[in-house]
């Protein structure tokens, strides 16, 4: 087995652009329980994938509002949406108007590749490009797709290792995967296989890799369908703690990551639902089913992972089905309104209200200023306008 020099370390003395940081220092705040000047008990940051400069604005409000850290996150896919079907336009267009929110914010952000690959040419160009322009990187290397199975450990080794050798030293964090998540997050994301994260391996790949944050797999899944409905997706809590103590004693500052961990609101279901029926046309017949069988991650397991050194856990299609939600509700209300930006303002605000729940969820507020709002107070409510649901929380 081949074996590597120690692993650079990563450059902690990197300045980026106006309030922004790496994905590793604002999750190990989290890991650790800061906020402000004092030490707590741990929490999360929700990492937020975002395909449009809509949903962009919405973290940053979300944020804002709460006084909390962010984790932007781009897929390969949402890259290609940004830049006209070429991923590296994209990065710089998201990175670039990113920043530009970032400077005018009261908060600090990470921007983070998510499952970058680094074993095809194509994958190895984004990862790159990733590591110019955002703060933090996945390097996805788990899986073989071609053959449909797990990729050995040294050849998951290697290839993370050289992310880390590029991306260590210019300040950009590193988040590698260790077993095989099933489901499908999106046409670039997803897998058929699901294998449990071996602590054995886990050790020797932290070590030889010198990733800071892993994504070890213990149950989640990509995607809408994580199960059958009326049943809770079982996370493996005990692997957990176990990966836990052997990351502990090699390096405590190792961050754990859940990807999978949308929880899929049932208020939003139950509104979409409802605006379909009121669209007729056997909209709820042909399409209210499926919304029905959308089965989530049992947010009180996600807390028991917050317990075991998760400190970033992944959301993606719980807030593509907010907006959906929201845009069938402003057609609903007005479906000859010809003016896009009130579309989007509808569906701009759906998503700001998602990610203030998620946050408040995870106890990520409170982390730069004092929240605008009463978190306490909060109710996530599609019916309710924005404005009308943060003046109720007052």
């Amino acid at each position: 087995m081949k074996t590597f020099n120690n692993p650079p370390k990563l450059n902690t003395d990197r300045r980026f652009s106006d309030n922004m940081t790496s994905s590793h220092a604002l999750t190990l705040k989290a890991k650790q329980g800061e906020k402000g000047n004092s030490k707590g008990t741990p929490y999360a940051l929700p990492a937020f994938n975002i395909t449009t400069i809509q949903g962009i604005n919405a973290a940053f409000d979300a944020f804002e509002i709460l006084g909390a850290s962010g984790v932007l996150a781009v897929s390969n896919s949402a890259l290609k949406h940004f830049g006209g079907g070429d991923p590296i336009t994209g990065l710089e267009v998201a990175a670039d108007y990113i920043a530009s929110r970032a400077k005018r914010s009261t908060i600090q952000v990470a921007t983070h590749l998510d499952h970058g690959d680094y074993t095809t040419e194509a994958g190895r160009k984004v990862v790159q490009g990733a590591v110019q322009h955002l703060t933090g990187v996945m390097a996805d290397n788990s899986t073989d797709h071609a053959n449909k199975c797990g990729r050995s450990l040294e050849e998951n080794i290697g290839y993370t290792r050289e992310v880390v050798n590029m991306a260590h030293p210019l300040g950009v964090s590193v988040e590698g995967e260790l077993g095989v998540l099933a489901g499908e997050e999106d046409e670039d994301t997803k897998s058929e296989i699901s294998t449990y994260t071996q602590p054995d391996e886990f050790e020797q790949f932290i070590t030889e890799t010198g990733v800071l944050m892993i994504a070890p797999t213990i149950g989640t899944m990509h995607g809408p369908n994580k199960g059958k409905p009326g049943t809770k997706v079982k996370l493996n809590i005990e692997l957990a703690h176990e990966l836990l103590k052997i990351a502990d004693r090699v390096q405590p500052e190792t961050i754990f990551v859940a990807h999978g961990a949308s929880t899929l609101y049932p208020q939003v279901v139950e509104y979409a639902v409802e605006k379909l029926q009121s669209l007729g046309a056997g909209m709820a017949e042909k399409y209210g089913q499926t919304w029905k069988n959308y089965v989530g991650t049992d947010w009180e397991q996600i807390q028991g992972l917050i317990g075991a050194g998760f400190a970033k856990v992944n959301t993606d299609t719980e807030n593509r089905q907010t907006f959906l939600s929201a845009l069938l509700g402003a057609v609903n209300e007005n479906a000859a309104k010809v003016d896009i930006r009130w579309y989007d303002k509808k569906t701009t605000e759906a998503l700001t209200q998602s990610y203030l729940v998620k946050c408040i969820m995870a106890d990520n507020y409170g982390v730069w200023h004092e929240p605008k709002i009463n978190v306490e107070k909060f109710i996530f409510d599609l019916h309710v306008s924005l404005a009308d649901t943060l003046k109720n929380a007052q």
